[in-house]
């Protein structure tokens, strides 16, 4: 039998921040799968803002999409063909598998197998996955939270800003936030306990430095970095002293053709003098610790310690949609696309 596999291609590499016009719907007649590879149909894409680094041709710590190629993005999928014989049909896995309905893949793809009918299948691409993985383990590695502590975080109502929001009021911290609109933030901080949540559009960083100083009196002592950027020049003069600094993003660099391009305040002398720890996280250098990682989400959440938001559209069509939908901070949560109900 002859699939239409229904595709979301990305057909040019942006000059600045993406626009809508580097993707385009296409549909193609899937081949027979060969030996040692396997059929997917995708249930669920992740839209994670990482996807963004991967549009840019430049030294990042992930290859980028080539032109012409399948937007990457990972997703969970049934496994419906097989000559793979460590991936059996019927299997659900979670893949790299792409912006697309169906992915004929192999070992090397990567990848592990999940549990659906013990979780829901989204669950594994936010709270489960490397949304999860990736708040639990950069909070507690690098971030080092003690009661009484300010933690900030930007990006606040991603879906990464709003585990790691709980994970710190979990530790007895005092949880400030920074989004891009007021309405947001009214949203944001309801939701999700906050102490005070800030937007940051249309304002001069002088500006939203002043509120971060009323919304921090006792100062930062840990500083969640999802968007770098002017945000991140906001927050300099407000570190205390043995402050820690966990780089998780990049979006507000997002318009830039080139990172490297980017300018602002050089922070030594911050560092220096107030003796802060500034550090980058990438989840793919810790895959051996994300098991550890899921299983002390997952009791979390069926205690009722930890919550999470999805945030879905239906149907590949809308997959250039909710990408931009997370671009531009619009999702109230983990930014999803389903194909199968």
């Amino acid at each position: 039998m002859t699939r239409l596999n229904k595709q979301v291609v990305f057909v040019r590499r942006p000059s600045g921040r993406p626009t809508p016009d580097v993707f385009e719907l296409r549909s193609e007649n899937l081949r027979p799968i060969e030996a040692n590879e396997y059929l997917v149909r995708n249930h669920v894409i992740a839209m994670d803002p990482a996807l963004v680094s991967r549009m840019r041709n430049e030294s990042n710590y992930a290859e980028p999409v080539a032109v012409g190629e399948v937007m990457h993005a990972y997703t969970v999928g049934e496994v419906i063909e097989s000559n793979c014989p460590p991936v059996p049909v019927g299997q659900m896995r979670v893949a790299r598998f792409g912006m697309q309905e169906y992915t004929i893949a192999s070992e090397s793809l990567g990848g592990f197998p999940v549990d659906t009918e013990r979780n829901p299948a989204s669950w594994y691409l936010g709270v489960l996955g490397t949304t999860g993985a990736t708040a639990w383990l950069s909070f507690e590695e690098i971030c080092d939270p003690k009661p009484g502590e300010t933690v900030l975080i930007s990006s606040a109502g991603s879906s990464v800003g709003t585990v790691v929001a709980q994970l710190a009021l979990r530790a007895g911290c005092s949880v400030v936030g920074i989004v891009s609109t007021p309405e947001k933030a009214a949203k944001v901080q309801s939701a999700w306990g906050f102490k005070q949540v800030l937007s940051y559009r249309d304002k001069s960083i002088d500006e939203l430095s002043q509120e971060l100083a009323q919304a921090c009196p006792d100062g930062v002592d840990v500083y969640y970095d999802n968007t770098s950027g002017d945000i991140s020049e906001a927050v300099l003069d407000h570190y205390n002293v043995g402050a820690r600094i966990a780089v998780v993003g990049r979006m507000a660099l997002s318009h830039l053709a080139d990172t490297r391009l980017d300018v602002g305040r050089r922070d030594n002398n911050v560092i220096l003098s107030r003796r802060i720890r500034k550090q980058g996280f990438v989840l793919s250098d810790h895959l051996a610790s994300m098991p550890e990682a899921v299983n002390a989400l997952a009791g979390l959440i069926r205690a009722g310690s930890i919550n999470m938001q999805e945030d879905v559209l239906e149907g590949i069509e809308n997959a250039p949609a909710a990408f931009f939908r997370m671009l531009n901070g619009e999702n109230q949560g983990k930014q999803l696309v389903r194909l199968v109900l």
